[in-house]
């Protein structure tokens, strides 16, 4: 019976080599996918120019102060 180092050694840093590329490709995978979600992103509200609170961005009316915001 032999012992064999050097086919343990290859196999390790083989591996390892692997498993590093692996975890390189995940990581700029995950980084593109974080960049789309942050450019997608619209706003939904605004503010009323009127009484400053916050509105949706469809809203022709503020429900607080009931102002008309098509006229701007």
């Amino acid at each position: 019976m032999t012992i064999n180092y050097g086919v343990f050694l290859n196999a390790i840093i083989s591996f390892l080599i692997v498993a590093f590329a692996v975890f390189l490709l995940v990581r700029s995978i995950n980084r593109m996918r974080h960049e789309e979600e942050t450019e997608a992103v619209e706003p939904v509200t605004k503010e009323c120019p009127y009484c400053l609170s916050t509105i949706a961005m469809k809203a022709t009316r503020c429900p607080h102060c009931t102002s008309d915001l098509q006229s701007r």
